[in-house]
């Protein structure tokens, strides 16, 4: 059975085509169709989705969301009953949970076939480690596409036509892409390249609820004169799980001021928070904490925030281009003030905006419903820009050089392939080793290079030969999933090749 997997910071989604044509929904433990994407672990046993957030404040520690943002981080690690995780096992436990819940609403099916979508900024490092968490789930994988050209998918049908420019921007809980995608096809749109991609992965809507926690604190402060501000000072199961509550609350006012109009102010009451009061003989709230703010004093303490977002909406590098289609999609779209500054920029373009198009709360469904049409339609091809170049640093008895492969921006799809030689710098050489690095920057200058290896392959007991003679050819190519593949081989035997492992 193929899906569609959004795989999402804040939630993630399952979507599939019935046998009408019709895009279904995977419902969860709570009957939504969407999940949180978060994790808690409690004393051996694993909890995910609605489960954990409801365990959440009992132990914060154990609690573990938004992970996601963390895929490029090889240094972060959550430390929980002695054992480590890294952001790739947050969403292997997250894809198992999914193909639990296919599971128990399939019986019969035997093997589960996703397309998962990733963020535009996502790299070769990230994507192989999302493929990682996909395989060790029990879930196939068809393909990985990227998050905006998901959401032009989703609304491709009687919307967009050959020639015509998508710019989406997918506004969601952690991160934001903002991509122009270029429709092709000659019997109507089947193809979608990627023509420019920007984005942050470490900026989205749960800034805003930082926002707001800020707020909540400061008035926790002054009424009762505890200070939970820094998570990381704070002490104590009961003001660690207060500390939660307010972080809760916090983006539940989000989620109402995003609607809201000028007028608004929005209050939500906590008294489960004056148990830690040290003022309570002082208290003329009748011992019931209030978190009220204006939609005015919300805007206020936001700018910074959606200054950073409205860069990203649009970038220098698309204000020249024509765009026929403006697509917002995402937690964000929901929000009138972002709504507004697109209406107001991009004015010569058809805004479409998923939270005016899909009723309740489907508009977070939006990328899963892109991935599932994917899923089942072979015809679809799409054309990616390489997001960072792609290099071998080549070691042996001479020292070691940087040789640049694939530069950043160059289009890709499961066509591409790239071959270089390589051949020994020094004489009667019997071992060439080679590391495979994504960077930024002056492959030149490899001191001040922003650069990062994924994998390294060896090739020892080679047959010394003097300097030039012996060749090793390297061969980069992107399969039919999306995903990164070398293969070296010795043309001086060529029966001797070797494909390269992978850093995970």
């Amino acid at each position: 059975m193929n899906i569609g997997i959004d795989l999402g910071t804040t939630n993630t989604v399952v979507g599939w085509m019935n046998e009408f044509g019709n895009i279904e929904f995977l419902k969860f433990d709570d009957e939504k169709i969407f999940m949180p994407s978060c994790v808690f672990f409690d004393r051996g046993s694993v909890l995910v989705g609605q489960q954990a957030v409801e365990k959440s404040s009992e132990n914060p520690a154990a609690f573990v969301s938004e992970s996601k943002v963390f895929m490029d981080d090889r240094k972060k690690i959550w430390e929980i009953d002695g054992r480590r995780y890294k952001a790739e096992d947050i969403a292997f436990e997250i894809l198992k949970k999914v193909r639990m819940t296919l599971s128990k609403r399939f019986p019969e099916v035997k093997k589960f076939n996703a397309v998962v979508t990733v963020p535009a900024k996502f790299g070769e490092d990230q994507i192989r480690r999302t493929a990682s968490a996909l395989k060790r789930a029990g879930i196939g994988l068809i393909e990985i596409i990227k998050e905006p050209v998901a959401a032009v998918l989703a609304f491709n049908d009687d919307n967009f036509r050959s020639g015509e420019t998508v710019f989406v921007i997918d506004l969601g809980g952690g991160t934001v892409d903002a991509a122009l995608v270029k429709l092709t096809g000659t019997d109507g749109v089947t193809g979608f390249n990627v023509i420019e991609a920007e984005g942050n992965r470490h900026l989205g809507g749960k800034n805003l609820d930082e926002v707001i926690g800020l707020i909540a604190f400061e008035q926790l402060r002054d009424c009762s004169g505890q200070n939970l501000s820094d998570e990381a000072t704070v002490w104590g199961a009961s003001r660690k799980k207060i500390r939660q509550l307010i972080c809760d609350a916090s983006h539940e006012i989000k989620n109402q001021l995003l609607r809201a109009n000028g007028d608004s102010e929005i209050s939500v009451d906590l008294p489960e928070v004056c148990s830690i009061c040290e003022k309570k003989d002082e208290c003329r709230n009748n011992c019931e904490f209030r978190i009220s703010l204006s939609y005015d004093e919300y805007l206020s303490a936001a700018d910074e925030v959606y200054e950073k977002m409205k860069e990203l909406i649009y970038p220098e590098n698309v204000a020249d281009m024509e765009i026929n289609h403006v697509l917002f999609v995402g937690g964000m779209s929901a929000d009138m003030y972002l709504r507004q500054y697109i209406e107001s920029t991009f004015y010569n373009s058809r805004i479409i905006c998923a939270g005016d198009v899909c009723d309740e709360e489907k508009y977070l469904t939006v990328i899963a419903r892109g991935a599932a049409i994917k899923a089942c339609d072979e015809n679809i091809h799409i054309v990616n820009k390489l997001l960072n170049s792609l290099g071998l640093i080549c070691r042996g008895k001479n020292g070691m050089y940087m040789d640049p492969v694939i530069p950043a921006g160059s289009d890709i799809d499961s066509d591409f392939e790239v071959r270089h030689v390589y051949t020994n710098n020094g004489r009667y050489e019997t071992e060439m080793s080679f590391e495979v690095y994504e960077y930024n920057g002056d492959p030149n200058d490899f001191n001040n290079l922003e650069y990062r290896k994924i994998g390294n392959f060896v090739f020892n007991d080679i047959n010394p030969m003097d300097t030039g003679k012996q060749k090793i050819e390297a061969t980069f190519r992107f399969d039919e999933k999306g995903v990164l593949t070398v293969c070296a081989q010795d043309l001086n035997e060529r029966g001797r090749s070797i494909e390269v492992s992978f850093e995970i």
